[in-house]
């Protein structure tokens, strides 16, 4: 695994730098699909942070401890990241299950009697220019994909749920992400950040795009069932919406008589 240490506005001594490498270099033990880490270290006033990104293949681990001093607070990092791995591997023991490439899907029927499918999307993190390549290659207008962090700004363990959106409306296209920091937001309607997609770039393997942050967000929040009585009132061919029931981003579509829906997979 390769390791990176640095500080944020502060310079890393040399003993600090190994004793957080030594450190974090022991969860090869725990998983050893790991195939890089990120370290950054910081005093904030009376907290000595530390806190880390772990790339591994098909998933990303991400944590944040405080201490009286940073070496303790990398030794309770340490102490946290295994625990996370080992709840990883314990639930993924427990739930084999496709390839994490692949989609799995299950019946159910909602409470009104309609029968719905329920796909699960990659648990893969791609970035959202990645996601927008691999929605405009599935000919589709809409993706719900999880959004992989490539830098550490949240306070929250990375533990599969930030899940996003790409779509297209009458407007254009729009991504909705809820970010670590309001996932614990009271109202739902607090929890929304929303942009439009300005496309820069429009190259079929190499695209640019622009993502403007808006001032309001206009996704709706359904029930599944609500869900299915929206999509055929409005006669859309697909209706992304925030699932008051399990609180997380979700896409309804109609394929044939079918209703389907994307939903993350944990």
């Amino acid at each position: 695994m390769n390791i990176t240490v640095t500080g944020r506005h502060m310079n890393v001594s040399d003993n600090l730098r190994d004793y957080a490498e030594k450190k974090i270099k022991k969860l090869d033990r725990y998983f050893n699909q790991l195939i890089d880490a990120h370290v950054i270290l910081a005093v904030e006033k009376l907290d000595h942070i530390s806190e880390v990104v772990m790339n591994g293949d098909g998933v990303q681990f991400h944590g944040k401890e405080r201490a009286a001093d940073l070496y303790s607070a990398i030794d309770l990092l340490l102490a946290k990241m295994e625990r996370q791995i080992s709840r990883y591997k314990e639930k993924h023991q427990m739930h084999k299950g496709p390839e994490k490439s692949e989609t799995a899907s299950y019946n159910i029927t909602d409470r009104g009697g309609k029968e719905v499918v329920l796909r699960q999307v990659s648990n893969k993190p791609v970035d959202t220019v990645e996601a927008f390549l691999q929605m405009r290659i599935d000919k589709k207008d809409f993706i719900l994909f999880k959004k992989g962090i490539n830098k550490i700004e949240a306070d929250a363990d990375y533990t599969n749920k930030n899940y996003s959106v790409i779509y297209r409306d009458r407007n254009g296209l729009k991504m909705v992400e809820i970010p670590f920091d309001k996932a614990d937001a009271y109202m739902p309607t607090d929890r929304f950040v929303s942009y439009a997609l300005d496309i820069v770039d429009d190259s079929p393997t190499n695209p640019k795009v622009k993502f403007n942050k808006l001032n309001s967000c206009d996704l709706m929040k359904l029930t599944l069932h609500e869900a299915i009585l929206e999509i055929d009132r409005s006669m859309q061919m697909f209706l992304p919406f925030f699932n008051i029931e399990s609180e997380y981003l979700n896409v309804i579509f109609k394929n044939g008589n079918t209703y389907e829906v994307l939903v993350p997979a944990f």
